[in-house]
């Protein structure tokens, strides 16, 4: 209870929610209250409610009054009104509290208003919509930036007082208070006296306010560095945004007694403001939207309860073949199939009925069957609604239950009701056009988006705060750096953890200063973003249940996702899961297969041998959740032969539960070596050979074990994930006392298989939610053994723009033997296009037109449209004529070009690229000559109609190609990296006519089977390079990638190597990596330890050239003759020999040569050599890197 000599009302505040600006964070702001020794306080957030869950949370759960408000923008004239130039426009603020929930509500409508209709750089209101929304409202003069304040200011005493008449009327006497403030500026000094006169002439009763900014008086640095990260400023720019005085604090009651002896009672008053508001939101009621039935049902049902019956008893007909049947007229076998749907169906629907969830399944429903209808693909299910009947004859979900021994009580439990949630996965295109539907079905103002709320981490926020000091941004990210990369680590925890950044912050006086304003700061609120599937559903306008803004100009709401939902709204994930792309592509493609016009990978038959022999040997990169390195090893060792194994592998696959699969797999190898607690557990835990891998077996144990309803088992199932220990000592007690009573077992092996039940609910897995992803696991795995090509071309589509994912798919596609063809203005469609191969020739997939950077999808687009509407372009000309060139521009074209789109038709890329303005400006004139119905000159000049054809192709007589060279093969690989993201047609180590590969001393997989350290050398392209310093001294040091021949590996230059090599790191040139791999640890790691250009290193490690040459051949005397002369210079350590062999000889004759001869072995003279017609073949023998040093602190023998 607070002392009543301490205690103040606090009725100006602003939280970390004034985004920006207020530097309170809402556990402080209410723990110095309490010091304080506050009662009550208001949160006055500047033109939001965005923190006000939040503070009645916090306020209560430390016995603090919470009083609702919110400080307004508010403009005199209309809100709507012709808006002025930034610099001319002027709103003021105005105090409001929430007197009660009408008000409340009011307060919501006009903040929410000021959001979606008032908003001109700020959320602004007006007097209209004020005095519209006014009931149950508290009304403020405001602060200094107050309407009345101002014109008091501006000397206009007459104006002001006007002001608050009309300011009374709105409000009324009662309700509307004259706001003091001193914070020891001026012009506050100035106003008391004004405002106490004008309180004195209306009768209206004084408020003392202090404008609360930041909790302590300490606290103004950290929010003055806060205003600098909103406005961008540094902290020594004079002209930037400040506040002028350091009092904008969380004042004691004595403090507030001495700035304000002259006006006593405005102490005093905010108790009484304190007192008139009562507020309780409605936590906890269901306002959930009413489901409208169709016109044309309504004759047949008689409600929403009759009408969910009805689509269940149809749906039975559906999935099941099956007609729902009365209890009177039921089998009374137990096992009779329509006994038990038609039992669970009533069942469901009394619980559902019961709960008052009837219409969000009917809503769900509705936009479900919408989205099945418009062809939009539509994942099985997520999480536990999976285990319901109702959803899965509703075509809500799409896995059977009852064939998965799936549980409803895991999705709704009756003995303890919370709301169901359906996350439903969409195909990530058209997702929105789902979002779009519920919309326009429910109305605009009664669907939105959820917001977010971004904080500031512990990086962030020494970043930040090191900018507006204006500290070097090398010193700024070297700071950062040293705090450990642990999730949600705080500055203190990160203080203690990193001995590297304690010592930094007790030596160095900035980095102190920086991250002590950053303590204040971290973890408030940075800025505000939207959930990313979340979508609320009313059934009247939002704005009358909770208050609302907009983002990219669709309605959100200003509460977050759980405050939303305590408020017993409509949240629906509208998940995209890209998955669902991928599959649909594939399916559009094999339909276009003869026989294959209805396929749908849904009907596919669960027990398909392809698959699971493509599961047992783990190739499944691009299958749905399998394709990790250590999933792929998991499908080696489990020898899948079912699909409920598929299962239990995604459930298995986590930590924690991981440490079971050994006895899973010897389980299902070995059956005898199968032990259950009881034989009661038998059945359970058959299907996952003794293992409890599912929260729902669970559930079914300790329904059988110790008569648990399943209601009952899913509150188990939660206790025992929590481990609560006073919850878990008495449902053991339930537990043991159950056992007894069903099953006459003993407490002491009833406490044993208690705890065995609880070891696993710890780490159990919702088996609805692993059914439904294991069966678009299944799927994608049988698309890949059945439909590769289509398969892959869709995997590939849905990874446009992102070269990394698409560089690895393409490589996928290597090891199946798939081609990946260029693209080509004639073959190519709008995303990846697989080709049917003929007569003997493989399946390919050609690349799509969108895929190539530059290009896009408008453009690719029009390409294909023209293409399928006219026929194929017969030529550049053709296409250029054809095609709209503002869609098509010459940007487009010359990508094309660079990337081969137009080598069927045209083959020299150098040459099309050097006519193409020529071409362009041709197709132009003549395209509006054509429009003009002008005859061109060039078909004038044609002659006759015999003629005419053939200009038609091509602009002028005189149109061949300039004579320019081809662009050399390494030019053309560089051009498809820079627009295709990777290489495609080949690899730059091809260049180098076969030494290339030579250099490599390690492969992929000799990599993952290195257990100590052994040295590797490498050839490849460099890319991506990151030059960075040690968080230790600042030490220069570099990662790259390096693009080698048969895979991309990530390396790290450490410093001693860096300082010899780092200038050789150039973007894109080929190069000879030499280096370290090690093991430890179960990690295989590499290091760098010399780079050099790829001409260098040839000469330098080529040992041994040996050319096999042709005896039989005219010139290999002269040939010979040749080497010789040249071997005899001693210009390379390349020794060379010689053989000989006639083409039809197997085995040719070495002839041993001399030590000095040798020569300098490079790319260019390889080929040389090498292409002399005596030469039949060349053999180099590289040498071997060095060994690697050995470590300093290594075993002696």
């Amino acid at each position: 209870m607070a002392d009543k000599d301490k205690d103040f009302v606090h009725l100006h505040v602003h939280s970390d929610f004034s985004l920006l600006d207020g530097c309170c964070r809402m556990d402080r702001l209410m723990d110095r209250a309490v010091e304080l020794g506050q009662s009550a306080m208001a949160l006055t957030d500047h033109g939001n409610l965005f923190g006000t869950i939040n503070f009645i949370k916090q306020a209560e759960k430390r016995g603090i009054k919470p009083i609702i408000g919110c400080e307004g923008y508010m403009v005199t004239d209309h809100k709507n009104d012709e808006k002025p130039g930034r610099e001319n426009h002027k709103s003021y603020h105005i105090g409001m509290l929430a007197k009660t929930y009408e008000g409340y509500q009011n307060l919501s409508k006009v903040v929410s208003d000021a959001h979606v209709d008032g908003f001109y750089y700020r959320p602004r209101t007006d007097l209209e919509t004020l005095a519209e929304h006014s009931k149950g409202l508290i009304g403020f003069t405001g602060c200094m930036q107050g309407w009345i304040p101002q014109l008091i200011l501006r000397g206009e005493e007459g104006e002001a007082e006007k002001a608050m008449g009309q300011m009374v009327e709105i409000f009324g006497k009662e309700n509307y208070f004259v706001e003091l403030h001193n914070h020891g500026i001026e012009e506050q000094i100035r106003l008391i006296p004004e405002l106490l006169k004008l309180a004195k002439k209306f009768d209206l009763k004084t408020v003392a306010s202090n404008d609360v900014h930041y909790v302590k008086g300490e606290d103004w640095a950290p929010h003055d560095a806060l205003l600098c990260i909103q406005t961008g400023s540094k902290l020594d720019d004079p002209k930037r945004m400040r506040y002028d005085a350091r009092q904008f604090y969380l004042k004691s009651r004595a403090e507030m007694e001495e700035l304000f002896k002259e006006a006593p009672d405005s102490i005093t008053n905010t108790f009484a403001v304190a007192e008139m508001c009562e507020v309780k939101l409605p936590f906890g009621e269901n306002n959930y939207p009413v489901f409208s039935m169709p016109p044309e049902i309504k004759s047949e049902v008689e409600d929403n309860v009759s009408y969910l019956k009805h689509l269940c008893v149809e749906g039975l007909k559906d999935r099941y073949d099956a007609d729902y049947q009365l209890e009177e007229k039921r089998s009374e076998d137990p096992e009779d199939k329509i006994r038990i749907l038609s039992e669970r169906i009533d069942y469901e629907l009394g619980v559902i009925a019961k709960t008052g969830f009837n219409d969000y399944f009917l809503i769900v429903a509705d936009f479900m069957l919408w989205a099945r209808e418009q062809g939009i693909p539509v994942g099985p299910g997520r999480g536990s609604g999976a285990g319901c009947l109702v959803a899965y004859v509703l075509g809500i979900t799409d896995i059977d239950p009852l064939r998965f021994g799936l549980l409803f009580e895991r999705f709704l439990n009756p003995e303890r009701v919370s709301p169901p949630d359906f996350d439903i996965d969409f195909c990530m295109r058209r997702r929105a056009d789902v979002i779009e539907y519920v919309r326009e079905k429910y109305g605009r103002d009664c669907v939105a988006n959820i917001i977010t709320f971004g904080t500031f981490g512990a990086k962030m926020v020494v970043r930040d705060v090191a900018r507006v000091r204006d500290l070097p941004y090398a010193e700024a990210d070297k700071l950062a750096k040293m705090i450990p990369d642990d999730l949600n680590i705080s500055l203190e925890e990160a203080l203690a953890k990193s001995p590297e950044f304690g010592a930094e912050y007790e030596k160095n006086p900035i980095a102190k200063q920086i991250v002590d304003t950053g303590k204040v700061i971290e973890g408030m609120v940075r800025n505000v973003g939207t959930h990313a599937a979340g979508v609320i559903i009313a059934d009247r306008p939002l704005k009358e249940l909770v208050p609302l803004t907009t983002q990219d100009g669709i309605l959100t709401t200003q509460f977050p996702k759980d405050p939303v939902e305590d408020l017993g709204l409509l949240k629906m994930d509208f998940l995209g899961l890209k998955t669902l792309t991928v599959i649909d592509e594939a399916e559009s493609h094999i339909r276009k297969k003869p026989g294959l016009g209805e396929f749908r990978v849904a009907d596919a038959p669960l027990e398909d041998e392809p698959t699971f022999n493509l599961l047992n040997e783990a190739r499944t990169i691009g299958v749905f959740q399998l394709e990790s390195e250590g999933m792929r090893r998991l499908c080696k060792q489990m020898t899948i032969s079912n699909v409920d194994e598929v299962i239990a592998l995604i459930a298995l696959y986590r930590p924690g539960p991981m440490e079971w699969i050994p006895d899973y797999i010897k389980g299902k190898e070995d059956p005898s070596t199968i032990k259950f607690p009881h034989p009661l557990l038998e059945e359970v835990c058959e299907e996952t050979y003794g293992v409890m891998v599912y929260q729902e077996q669970v559930m079914e144990a300790a329904r059988r074990v110790a008569g648990y309803s399943l209601g009952g088992a899913d509150i188990l199932r939660r206790a025992m994930g929590k481990k609560k220990p006073e919850e878990m000592a008495k449902q053991r007690e339930i537990f043991v006392k159950g056992a007894k009573e069903t099953n006459q077992i003993e407490k002491k092996k009833a406490d044993e298989i208690f705890n065995i039940l609880e070891k696993f609910a710890g780490y159990g897995f919702n088996k609805s939610h692993s059914a439904a992803y294991g069966i678009i696991s299944y799927q994608t795995a049988y698309l890949k053994a059945n439909h590769p090509v289509d398969f892959m071309a869709g995997v590939l589509s849905c990874e446009l723009g992102n070269s990394d994912k698409l560089a690895h798919f393409i490589g996928e596609c290597a090891e199946m033997e798939i081609s990946v063809l260029g693209p080509d203005v004639n073959e190519s469609g709008e995303s990846f296009t697989p080709l049917e191969g003929k007569g003997d020739a493989k399946s390919s997939i050609r690349f799509g037109l969108a895929a190539v950077k530059g290009v896009g999808d408008i453009a690719a687009q029009v390409l294909v449209e023209e293409r399928e509407k006219n026929g194929p372009f017969e030529s550049f000309t053709d296409l250029v004529e054809r095609v709209d060139g503002k869609a098509v521009n010459k940007r487009v074209l010359e990508c094309l070009i660079k990337t081969g789109g137009f080598d069927a038709l045209e083959g020299n890329r150098a040459a099309l690229l050097a006519d193409l303005d020529r071409a362009m400006g041709e197709a132009q004139l003549r395209r509006k000559d054509r429009e003009a119905g002008q005859v061109n000159l060039f078909d004038m000049m044609g002659g006759g109609e015999d003629d005419a054809g053939a200009d038609s192709a091509e602009f002028s007589p005189n149109n061949g190609l300039p004579d320019v060279p081809e662009m050399d093969e390494l030019e053309k690989l560089q051009l498809e990296k820079q627009l295709l993201g990777f290489f495609l047609s080949g690899h730059p180590v091809d260049t180098l006519d076969g030494l290339g590969p030579l250099l490599d001393t390690i492969t992929s997989d000799e990599l993952e089977k290195v257990e100590d350290r052994r040295s590797f050398r490498l050839c490849g392209v460099l890319a991506d390079i990151e030059r960075r310093y040690t968080k230790k001294d600042a030490k220069p040091w570099a990662r790259f990638n390096l693009l080698a021949k048969e895979k991309d590996f990530s390396l790290p230059m450490f410093t001693e190597a860096y300082e010899k090599y780092g200038v050789k790191l150039e973007e894109g040139a080929i190069v000879v990596v030499e280096g370290v791999v090690s093991h430890r640890d179960g990690e295989t790691r590499m290091t760098v330890s010399t780079v050099r250009a790829v001409d260098r290193a040839i000469a330098e490690l080529a040992e041994e050239v040996t050319w096999l040459i042709d005896p039989a051949h005219g010139d290999s005397e002269q040939f010979t003759s040749d080497l010789f002369s040249h071997g005899e210079r001693g210009e390379g350590g390349t020794l060379i020999r010689l053989a000989f062999a006639k083409p039809d000889q197997a085995e040719g004759l070495v002839v041993e040569t001399d030590s000095r001869f040798s020569m300098r072995l490079t790319p260019e003279s390889f080929r040389e050599w090498r292409n002399r017609e005596p030469v039949r073949g060349a053999r180099v023998v590289m040498r071997d890197p060095e060994a690697p040093p050995e470590r300093p602190w290594a075993k002696k023998g």
